[in-house]
């Protein structure tokens, strides 16, 4: 039997966003596809950064950013503060992912095994997913915590 690598189990091109992304499009992203987490790519597809959930809920503002953009947009507003709330709301509308983004995630090279997997879910307990990158640092995967279960249901 053929040892199992990272390859074996990580998903190949995965959905990725870049620095520039609006945040309420990385928000729906995560959302409509039930995603943890998505990496952020520069033009060459190097890893420079991922987003999760964690950094949306949290974030610089301490808050559910696409939450408070969707309540802003719905909110009625007095005529007299109109202005001062709407540069408020246009403010929250212009965060991109770099703007929240962890601008140095945890990452398994692509030549990981299998056991080197497990083992990071086990000592990183809050990460999910985990991007896999070759040596110039170019995303060539994801690997997520279901991933690793995979082997198990195969027959």
């Amino acid at each position: 039997m053929t040892e199992l690598s990272i390859r074996d189990i990580m998903t190949e091109k995965p959905m990725t966003v870049r620095p520039e992304t609006a945040l309420v499009d990385v928000a729906k992203l995560l959302t409509d596809n039930k995603f943890n987490g998505v990496p952020v790519v520069d033009a060459e597809n190097t890893l420079v950064g991922i987003i999760t959930e964690y950094n949306l809920i949290s974030g610089q503002m301490g808050i559910h950013l696409p939450t408070l953009q969707k309540v802003l947009g719905d909110l009625p507003v007095f005529s007299k503060d109109q202005k001062d709330f709407s540069d408020d709301v246009a403010s929250v509308t212009k965060l991109t992912a770099k703007d929240i983004m962890n601008v140095d995630p945890f990452s398994l090279a692509s030549t990981s095994s299998y056991e080197e997997v497990v083992k990071a879910f086990q000592s990183h307990h809050a990460i999910n997913p985990i991007p896999v990158i070759d040596p110039q640092r170019k995303l060539v995967g994801v690997v997520s915590r279901y991933d690793v279960l995979k082997p198990l249901f195969k027959k």
